[in-house]
């Protein structure tokens, strides 16, 4: 069977992963670029802790991220890929990430509610370093 013309792949083998790209380069030098204005920011406010967990919330996603990568890897390289083991990988992470940013938000008042921030915007972060090739190539189609 020919290849599939949007990933690539030999669709005959049943499970096909898209071929995107998955380089968390970018996203990384934005959590940094990012990280170091909302310390400018939250230090001109004399609200500096704030900034501080801004940044431990951009690195909390920025991990979450990269493991999510790495667990991609792991379950599609199988010689049978388990959707229910990418569930409760993805379960797990999600599970370890909430409470992390909730014990920090409650035990570290009022100051630790901007891992939620960084968490927030780390997923602006992502979700555009996906969909802006995608919609690149799009246009490029058209």
């Amino acid at each position: 069977m020919p290849a599939d013309p949007m990933t690539g792949q030999d669709s005959s083998e049943g499970f096909v992963v898209p071929a995107l790209s998955v380089s968390l380069r970018l996203p990384a030098i934005l959590v940094a670029v990012f990280g170091v204005l909302a310390l400018a920011a939250t230090g001109a406010l004399d609200r500096l802790l704030l900034g501080v967990f801004i940044c431990l919330g951009l690195l909390l996603g920025l991990g979450n991220a990269k493991l999510m990568q790495h667990s991609a890897v792991v379950i599609t390289s199988a010689d049978h890929p388990s959707k229910g083991k990418m569930a409760l990988s993805s379960a797990a992470r999600l599970a370890i990430v909430t409470v992390i940013a909730l014990a920090l938000a409650f035990l570290l008042k009022p100051n630790g509610i901007g891992v939620f921030f960084g968490l927030a915007l780390f997923q602006v972060i992502l979700v555009l370093n996906t969909t802006l090739p995608a919609l690149k190539g799009l246009r490029e189609q058209s």
